[in-house]
């Protein structure tokens, strides 16, 4: 039985419920219980739940916390995966953008992708206008745009910072921005809409075995330290770069080729882009992303060996990834001195032989089952991740079904809204909303936008916060413009633990604001210490494990410089 202890002698609300679902965790025996809350996790648990299954999810750290907070933030079918010929992998891909976009509204939006093209490149004019054309036709009529053909006076008169020398012209197509944390986290919320359970901060620490067939999860609370055992018919580890460790409690072999990839921050008045950017390299290819007051650039890809949980960006993945980015705009001469914040992940590929560099190894993925009762799912990417999903299970009830006698319903994930994107003609609604917020709210006008677009339908869950106090519609900082409802709301309805958690994951003003979000931090923590009953000590403690976290994103600039090239792996 799950041996919790209390954080005080009355617990606050929302760590009465965790108790709870501790608990339930402990004393249920599940259908599914799936280890890891990043996307592929998420999207099995909301997928398992949708069909009738009873579903339990553990995460040891935030959900969304490894890879998929760390992407490079993009629904794409992969333009770059027709020149291996990954035509099925290039479709799927497109077929799931068009579904996210649907089910996702709030948080999937189109964008214009510029592509240059200079003399001497390795891909001319015609190769990558056939190569555009048939990502048009992979994608289907209907779908978010065609691709054109830009003249060179009219690629620099759209972003006249791109290099000129060499220029030739270009292409402008449609592919998407996300917000893949948040994508991570609604789609967490709609599986416990579902029934199921899903729990962050909860370490699986063993396998429990009857037999040869594993049929539970030893696990430990990282928040209030106990500890138990968790029973399920099925486990499934979806546990991304840590998933070969699960294997090997297993007893079975890993599978995993781990690969890093790095995106760089930059203020955009030192870019200043309008569209996306693709930087045509000969090794990969990289994006430069603009997004409020910032540019973000990447990535890399390189063999990665140790804990996923410390990848950090080194120097060498820096001058690689500034080197690109100033050959595509020379004029911004960019150095470390301008990187104003960054990421670093861990993908995990499935290893392939014949594959020497890790931009070559496919971004398919896997489903390894073995030993009994216990299924790997690992590779893919987060565009296809529901899609993933789905296939997971279908495998796993057409083999475990029948000894269980299961009844599950068809999958209904590519027609079922994720949280918060409940809402016909998204745009439209998004635009009245935001004029209500502004004109019965009095919410600023620059905010407001941002609110809708972030939680979708729910921001009214959110504003409802407000009515208990009207001072949570202010700002947490005057440099600070997200609300001071939004870090209440984090703690109470979206399962924000820590204060990175909603600085980085729950909002993006660790990354995108141009202060890190530090001049509101101690606000942030006063009002989520206050819903999960921190001590004046704990908040500091917060403020402080917060503050190294943002020093730590630009680190490796007091580094000694390094000759590896990250593109070789």
């Amino acid at each position: 039985m799950f041996g919790f202890r209390r954080r005080k002698p009355v617990n606050p609300p929302v760590l009465d419920k965790r108790d709870t679902d501790l608990a339930r965790l402990a004393r249920e025996t599940f259908d599914l219980l799936i280890i890891g809350g990043g996307i592929t996790g998420a999207t099995i648990a909301r997928d398992a739940a949708l069909r009738g299954l009873s579903v339990a999810l553990i995460e040891k750290n935030d959900f969304a916390s490894g890879t998929s907070s760390r992407s490079s933030k993009l629904v794409h079918g992969g333009l770059r995966y027709l020149k291996g010929r990954h035509v099925r992998l290039v479709r799927e891909s497109l077929r799931e953008r068009g579904v996210l976009l649907k089910i996702a509204p709030h948080l999937v939006e189109p964008a214009p992708f510029f592509l240059p093209v200079y003399a001497g490149g390795k891909d001319g004019r015609l190769k990558l206008r056939l190569g555009l054309t048939a990502y048009d036709l992979l994608a289907g009529f209907g779908d978010i745009g065609r691709h054109t053909v830009l003249s060179r006076e009219k690629m620099l008169e759209a972003e006249p910072l791109l290099r000129a020398e060499g220029l030739q012209g270009g292409f402008r197509y449609f592919d998407c921005v996300v917000d893949d944390g948040r994508l991570t986290l609604a789609t967490v919320r709609s599986a416990v809409q579902q029934g199921a359970l899903a729990l962050n901060y909860v370490e699986a620490t063993g396998l429990e075995r009857d037999g040869e067939r594993v049929t539970g999860v030893f696990f430990r609370d990282v928040i209030g330290g106990g500890s138990g055992n968790a029973h399920a018919r099925v486990i499934v580890n979806a546990a991304g770069p840590w998933s070969d460790r699960l294997r090997e409690m297993a007893g079975v072999a890993g599978i995993l080729r781990p690969s890093k990839g790095v995106h760089l921050v930059v203020p955009r008045s030192r870019l200043g882009l309008t569209h996306v950017i693709v930087i045509p390299r000969l090794d990969r290819v990289f994006f430069a992303v603009p997004t409020g007051d910032s540019v973000y650039v990447g990535t890399t890809d390189t063999d990665f060996k140790g804990d996923p949980g410390a990848v950090r960006i080194d120097s060498a993945d820096a001058a690689y990834v500034l080197d690109s980015t100033n050959a595509l705009f020379s004029d911004a001469q960019l150095t470390t001195a301008d990187v104003v914040a960054g990421w670093a992940g861990v993908r995990p590929l499935v290893a392939k032989e014949g594959t020497p560099l890790p931009s070559d190894v496919s971004r398919d993925f896997e489903i390894d089952p073995g030993p009994e009762g216990f299924y790997t799912i690992a590779g893919g990417k987060l565009t296809t991740s529901r899609a993933m999903a789905e296939a997971l299970l279908d495998r796993v009830i057409a083999q475990e079904g029948a000894r269980f006698d299961w009844r599950p319903t068809p999958c209904r994930t590519g027609q079922t809204p994720i949280f918060g994107g409940n809402v016909e003609g998204f745009e439209r609604y998004a635009q009245a909303a935001a004029a209500s917020l502004v004109g019965s709210w009095g919410i600023p006008l620059e905010t407001a936008p941002r609110l809708v677009r972030t939680h979708g339908t729910e921001h009214v869950a959110l504003l409802a916060c407000a009515r208990r106090d009207a001072a949570l519609l202010r700002p947490l900082s005057d440099a600070c413009p997200v609300l001071r409802a939004e870090a209440v709301y984090a703690a109470e309805q979206e399962m924000a633990m820590t204060l990175g958690d909603f600085m980085e994951r729950r909002t993006k003003l660790m990354l995108f604001d141009p202060d890190h979000g530090l001049d509101g931090a101690e606000e942030a923590a006063r009002l989520i210490g206050d819903v999960l009953g921190w001590s004046p000590r704990e908040r500091q403690r917060q403020l402080s494990l917060y503050r190294d976290d943002v020093a730590a994103m630009t680190a490796f600039a007091k580094e000694p410089p390094s000759v590896v090239d990250p593109a070789s792996g």
